[in-house]
């Protein structure tokens, strides 16, 4: 999952053991959202992903293609459709079980939790380097140094900000200078709160003249708001994306520009790229969109998945990759940057299997 991402919030909780050790959210006797799922483990050939919610998140369909992709070597892939959000680093790199369902989980039809540990998980790029690094989301609890990318497979996104043409503004710097009470939708992503702290519309600020932040989490074409500002624009209807074609088929909306400055401010400190949203991306839309963008969902493990598991995932990825265009995100591999793990080491397995394929030297 990117799923939810517009939940990111949820990750700032206590995440009890330290980086490389077991969980505490192991089964209990009384508690009946645990699934029994038998032997797994590398030694079995039944590996547990982590995974999310079959209702076209992205961690779950990837990890739809994944179980379907391994079948076909003989292994059957377990999907843990909660081990999503921002917790898969955690999970993974600490060999837990998956921890307790929340409501985004039962809203999108997850309503048990497999009983075993997790073995390799799909999670955001951006992610995944951050846990791994100990940053953002990931600094109280991280760095998790045991993280591995297996695969990398693109799936772009863009930073864009709109506004309701009927608040008469050219620049989100007007917003603090007349103090407007505006409401704002924004998914709350290290990727997109640094547009607001910019300008200084912070949450206090915002209230103190009347105004909001708002979640992307069920948005609809009548939701009162003002300004979107998020890092997930896409035309494409996976949960956490869909809110801008809602948005932007319900109401005619007014692209901003950012300026240089901020844009290169997050391709260096957000790891983003810059990139262009195209006139016609979403409706409204009516002229080319300098910006920046992200792209990138992770295929990962533990140092210590053996290297012929991580060379099999590597091949079965790469072998029906075809299929990857015909989910909800049309999503593609791309053998330059399929190693790229934005500074997480290649697996040594995956690392052989890209070799004998020349993709990396």
């Amino acid at each position: 999952m990117r799923t939810l991402l517009v939940g990111l919030l949820l990750a700032l909780a206590p995440v009890g053991s330290p980086a490389g050790t077991a969980s505490a959210a192991e089964p209990t006797a009384d508690d009946d959202s645990w699934v029994d799922v038998g032997p797994t483990g590398y030694d079995t050939k039944r590996l547990v992903l982590a995974s999310a919610c079959s209702e076209a998140c992205p961690w779950g369909e990837l990890g739809d293609f994944l179980r379907d992709a391994m079948a076909r070597d003989g292994y059957e892939i377990i999907l843990c459709r909660n081990c999503n959000r921002a917790e898969g680093p955690r999970i993974v790199g600490r060999a837990s079980f998956p921890p307790p369902l929340v409501e985004d989980d039962l809203r999108h039809g997850t309503t048990q939790r497999v009983k075993a540990p997790i073995d390799f998980g799909i999670t955001e790029l951006g992610m995944m380097a951050w846990a791994y690094r100990g940053e953002h989301l990931y600094a109280k609890d991280g760095p998790f140094r045991n993280l591995r990318i297996i695969a990398r497979i693109e799936d772009p996104t863009y930073l864009l900000v709109a506004v309701k043409p009927e608040l008469g503004i050219s620049s989100l710097a007007e917003i603090r200078e007349r103090k407007l009470p505006v409401r704002i939708i924004t998914d709350f992503q290290p990727t997109a709160m640094p547009v607001l702290e910019y300008y200084g519309l912070t949450k206090e600020a915002l209230e103190s003249w009347g105004g909001a932040l708002l979640p992307t989490k069920d948005v609809s074409g009548t939701t009162p708001f003002d300004v979107v500002v998020s890092s997930l624009a896409s035309p494409a209807n996976n949960p956490e994306s869909a809110f801008w074609t809602t948005l932007t088929v319900h109401h005619q909306l007014q692209f901003l520009d950012l300026p240089d400055e901020l844009l290169d401010r997050l391709v260096m400190d957000a790891g983003m790229v810059r990139a262009t949203a195209r006139w016609g991306f979403l409706r409204g839309v009516d002229r080319n969109i300098a910006t920046v963008g992200r792209s990138g969902e992770a295929v990962f493990a533990r140092d210590d998945m053996p290297d012929e598991i991580a060379y099999a995932i590597a091949r079965a990825i790469d072998r029906d990759r075809g299929e990857l265009k015909w989910f909800v995100r049309p999503y593609s591999l791309e053998p330059r940057t399929v190693a790229d793990g934005a500074g997480v080491p290649l697996h040594p397995g995956a690392a052989r299997y890209y070799r004998e394929q020349k993709y990396i030297p």
